[in-house]
This record gives C-alpha cells, sequence and structure tokens, in this order.
C-alpha cells in the first residue's frame, strides 16, 4: 500500500522547506511507503526552486509545475488527477497545506483510523473534540461556524463537522468513484473546493471520520491568500451544482 501527500503550493517559499523537512522526518518514522507531489501553481517567488532543490536529494518527492496560477481548486485537482492514474484502489492519498499550518505527524493517526474502520476518508478537523484554531481573528471564526452550520444542513455526511479543511486522508478508490459520478470532481479555483468535495461525497452515502486538529495561525508562513467573500459565495453556489 502506497501513500501519497499532496501538496497544494502558491507563492510557498517561505515556509514549504520546513514542511517538506517535517515530512521527511515523519516518513523516518512511519511504517508506511509514502511518496510526495508538490504542485506549484504558478508560483512567482522562489517555490518551484525550493521544491527542486529539495527533489534533488530525495527521489520520493515529485513537482508538477503549472505554468500560470490557475488556484487552488485546480491545484488541488491535479493531485486528485494525479493519484488516480498513478494509484492503486486501497492506496491512500493525503492533501495538506504547504504553509506550514498542519503537523504531518498527525498523518499517521489519520491513516489509522481510515484503515481500522474501514473508512473512506478522514479529515483533521478544527471541529471535533480536541481540535480548536488558535491565533484566528474573531469574524474568521464566525465565518468558518457558519459555513459548518451550513454544510451540516444541505450536505450531511455522518461523523463530518469540518468540511473546509484540507487536511485529508482519503482511499483514492472513493475518487475514482466520484469522478465515475460527477467527472470532474473539482470546478471552481478558488478555496471553495475542499467542500465542493465533501457536498459530492455527501450525495454518495460516504463513511468518514475526523481527528482533532489544533490550526495554529501562527505557524502560517505568508498571509492568507483566502477571499472570505469569494469563498462564502462558492459555499452558496453548490445548492445548484450538487443535487
Amino acid at each position: 500500500m502506497k501513500v501519497l501527500i499532496g501538496l497544494p503550493a502558491y507563492n510557498e517559499e517561505v515556509g514549504i522547506a520546513q514542511v517538506l523537512k517535517g515530512i521527511e522526518y515523519f516518513r523516518q518514522i512511519s511504517r508506511y511507503n509514502i511518496e510526495v507531489l508538490v504542485v506549484n501553481d504558478g508560483s512567482s517567488d522562489q517555490t518551484a526552486q525550493v521544491v527542486k532543490n529539495f527533489a534533488f536529494e530525495h527521489d520520493y518527492l515529485t513537482l508538477i509545475n503549472h505554468s500560470q496560477n490557475k488556484g487552488l481548486g485546480e491545484a488541488v485537482q491535479t493531485i486528485l488527477r494525479y493519484a488516480v492514474q498513478n494509484l492503486e484502489d486501497d492506496d491512500i492519498l493525503v492533501t495538506m497545506d504547504a504553509d506550514n499550518t498542519h503537523s504531518p505527524f498527525l498523518i499517521e493517526s489519520m491513516i489509522a483510523m481510515l484503515l481500522s474502520y474501514d473508512l473512506d476518508m478522514v479529515v483533521a478537523s478544527r471541529f471535533t473534540t480536541g481540535g480548536c484554531e488558535l491565533g484566528l481573528k474573531m469574524l474568521r471564526k464566525l465565518y468558518s461556524r457558519g459555513a459548518r452550520c451550513f454544510f451540516k444542513v444541505f450536505f450531511p455526511i455522518k461523523n463530518l463537522n469540518d468540511y473546509s479543511s484540507g487536511f485529508r486522508a482519503y482511499r483514492v478508490r472513493i475518487i475514482k468513484e466520484a469522478e465515475k459520478r460527477w467527472g470532474k470532481l473539482i470546478t471552481t479555483n478558488g478555496f471553495d473546493c475542499m467542500a465542493e468535495i465533501a457536498a459530492k461525497f455527501s450525495k454518495m452515502g460516504i463513511r468518514a471520520a475526523e481527528v482533532p486538529l489544533i490550526l495554529n495561525y501562527g505557524f502560517k508562513e505568508g498571509e492568507s491568500k483566502m477571499k472570505v467573500a469569494k469563498t462564502i459565495k462558492g459555499y452558496l453556489a453548490l445548492l445548484g451544482k450538487v443535487r
């Protein structure tokens, strides 16, 4: 069984080396066969070069470059496409952010839960017991909790509360099944892409669970790229897209 860690990256030169070093430390103690894919989404800084330098010394890392910035949705879609084309049904895809806010050492418990309970997806969640957000402004906290309520009402998945978290572990088979049903799994290029995946999964009766995530924005390298108004608009648009 393979585990592929996929990182979408846009202008992450400040933090991505630290993220890759953390993954390297995790690989050394993990029982799993771990590979890494970085999708550089047309960065205008030295993100691609930092990753190339790391890949030169670590042959488990693959870099895919978008010639121009296409948005988070397209970067994640590239990761999903790579997983479908290169992994077996029972392999595992883990997606995580490249800004140093997600600890790779949480992946071990995510995979353990996925395998132990024969699940389709496990999400590192701010909204389960033991999870929280640190260093986030109150208005952003209100937005995120409003989004949680919205998705629980319109796109319920048992045991899932954090629909927008990008830190997830999937069985590759569920991604393949979803693409057969929906065609292109992601149709947005924005930060609502993770919620779109979950919304479509909600119509498939998937088995999901969460592990607690302490999301500390004090560790974040660089400014947030999320546009709140655009993301909310994307969430509302899912009511028409996903039926």
